[in-house]
């Protein structure tokens, strides 16, 4: 007689069909969370990069798009299908007052009005027949920004203490040092969402950033860090969030480096503002109680890219590079790893680009750590409703405001007076 074997589960076999959370994740014309992000100004390119020698190709939020500064220094953004026959604007010229199509002649100022028609009678008789599609842009913070959303719900470009007033001495860094980003921002191919998260997930610090790969950011145990700040056990209890007017922050507590015989109890904060954006400090030379100084945008190229913005204020030329640099991988920068060492020391974009173009949601199992995660994607949701309903959503105003409060960085919490006497050590019992 055969005993029947034990069956197995847990398989996967039979599984439903993974999926993503569309309201979340897609971004193009017409999607929920595609008409939410056009009711705020995006970074689009870089002032700085952005010259009126050529016209830059660009994507953003699924539409194609031309970024270009005419002769006059105006920034313009602008389809990049022309409105006459269909050609790109990428291949045009820019000239004093616009931009001027290679296929045929016809120019279009920074707003899209036909300025010419090359070979028509009279170089156009009907120039107002013809509107080249554009969106309207502003400059600041080493930026320039569009607006993509109903004209009649264009909000004011907002302020930020953050990066503001600009101090004696003091410029804004925006511009990534990488070759053919230079002018239109970072470029990752998976979808926006999972770098966001990242932000709002100081969990995976304690783990990919120490345990797993060895401690990765600059100045651990020196300037930055302590190295008992990355211990995984702990993380749990010294983690908090909380929302802001503006979305939502974490906080994780730690004993600092020892000072005059003591260690500081501090938190490490950083901040977001919904939809897009990520207020940072720096995290290679920490400076007890001292406010922020740069501004992170993740900006959604379409469903499965996205591009990432900054700006940095400070007087100090190596902050930024303690913030372009400032992380490594087995000592080294990330373009420098060879295949084995990405997958032996692997660091965000390793660990975000494999969750897939789109991470699966269906397929998490979120738990105490991913607090934050749950609630950034209820601010999301929140926002998304928001416009479905006719309303406003979080942070956007239609009149001028002061600059936003931001919060990010080291506080000290509290300072020993002396160091706590050590625990006595337990005598064994005679005869015991």
């Amino acid at each position: 007689m055969t005993e029947q074997s034990v069956v197995d589960t847990g398989t996967g076999y039979g599984r439903k069909a993974p999926s993503y959370d569309a309201r979340l994740t897609e971004t193009g014309p017409g999607t929920p969370m595609g008409e939410a992000m056009r009711r705020y100004w995006q970074p689009i390119a870089t002032s700085a990069a952005l010259t009126s020698d050529v016209p830059h190709r660009t994507r953003v939020l699924g539409e194609d798009l031309i970024v270009f500064r005419d002769g006059r220094g105006r920034p313009g953004v602008v389809f990049e299908r022309c409105a006459h026959r269909g050609a790109s604007l990428f291949y045009g010229r820019v000239e004093e007052d616009g931009i001027r199509c290679c296929y045929h002649g016809w120019k279009f100022d920074v707003q899209g009005h036909c300025l010419e028609q090359a070979g028509e009678p009279g170089r156009g008789r009907r120039l107002g027949a013809a509107r080249q599609p554009w969106y309207p842009v502003e400059e600041r913070y080493g930026l320039v920004f569009v607006y993509m959303g109903p004209p009649e719900r264009k909000p004011v470009l907002p302020r930020y203490d953050v990066l503001e007033p600009q101090e004696e001495g003091e410029k804004y860094y925006a511009e990534w040092p990488v070759p053919g980003m230079n002018v239109t921002g970072l470029v990752q191919n998976f979808n926006w969402l999972q770098i966001y998260e990242n932000a709002i997930d100081p969990a995976h610090i304690n783990w990919l950033h120490s345990q797993h790969s060895g401690f990765q950011f600059l100045g651990t145990g020196t300037t930055g860090f302590p190295e008992d700040f990355y211990d995984p056990y702990t993380v749990a209890d010294r983690l908090s969030y909380e929302r802001t007017d503006y979305g939502a922050k974490y906080r994780i507590r730690f004993l600092d480096k020892e000072e005059n015989g003591v260690r500081p109890e501090r938190e490490w904060g950083a901040e977001l503002h919904v939809p897009n954006i990520l207020v940072l400090s720096d995290f290679v030379k920490l400076v007890p109680d001292a406010p922020g100084d740069m501004l992170l945008w993740v900006v959604p190229v379409d469903d499965t890219h996205h591009r990432s913005f900054f700006s940095l204020r400070t007087t100090d030329p190596d902050r930024f590079n303690r913030f372009f640099l400032g992380v490594k991988q087995n000592g080294k920068d990330a373009w420098e790893l060879t295949e084995e060492e990405h997958q032996r020391f692997p660091g965000d974009a390793e660990a975000q680009e494999s969750q897939g173009p789109i991470t699966l949601h269906s397929e998490e199992t979120l738990a105490t750590t991913d607090r934050g995660v749950v609630m950034l994607r209820r601010l999301l949701k929140n926002i998304v409703a928001d416009v479905e309903a006719g309303r406003d959503p979080q942070g956007v105003s239609l009149t001028e405001v002061p600059p936003r409060h931001t919060q990010s960085g080291m506080e000290t919490l509290s300072v020993p007076t002396t160091v706590p006497p050590a625990a006595p050590t337990a005598v064994p019992v005679a005869g015991a």
